[in-house]
């Protein structure tokens, strides 16, 4: 057996495997992706709700934010925890839903369907590498 029959076999083998882990980590970052739809950048203004921005004072009026989006104001409650993302109450940095505008988020959304997203991508393309120097090794011996 000639060394590059095992070289080709085992690219094989790990090509198959990371192109198959790598479209199926796609597949769920593009399922996650139509479930939750498209949050699209805006700014916000935080109102009440008393202390400094990131300590809500429970004594005071609750703190409410209100965005542009869809062409109209919205307008709803903060908790604290969404209070906590509070940087700047004038110009405070927003994502709202493109499917229902008045769905709006402080923080950056959660950072799992990127992580699949950027792993499906880096999988994928060692499995199409891989199977391309399997097949490489095979036709030229």
């Amino acid at each position: 057996m000639h060394p590059s029959d095992v070289v080709s076999g085992i690219a094989e083998v790990i090509g198959w495997i990371a192109l198959s882990v790598g479209v199926l980590c796609l597949l769920i970052a593009l399922l996650i992706r139509l479930v939750d739809g498209r949050w699209l950048p805006t700014d916000a203004v935080v109102t009440g709700g008393g202390g400094t921005p990131g300590q809500l004072d429970p004594d005071s009026l609750p703190a409410l934010v209100r965005w542009f989006a869809g062409g109209e104001f919205h307008e709803r409650e903060l908790d604290e925890q969404e209070f906590a993302h509070v940087v700047n109450r004038d110009e405070q940095p927003a994502f709202y839903c493109e499917r229902d505008p008045g769905h709006v988020r402080l923080n950056e959304r959660p950072i799992g369907r990127r992580i699949l997203r950027t792993l499906g991508i880096v999988l994928a393309s060692i499995g199409v590498v891989a199977l391309a120097t399997g097949t490489i090794l095979e036709l030229t011996r």
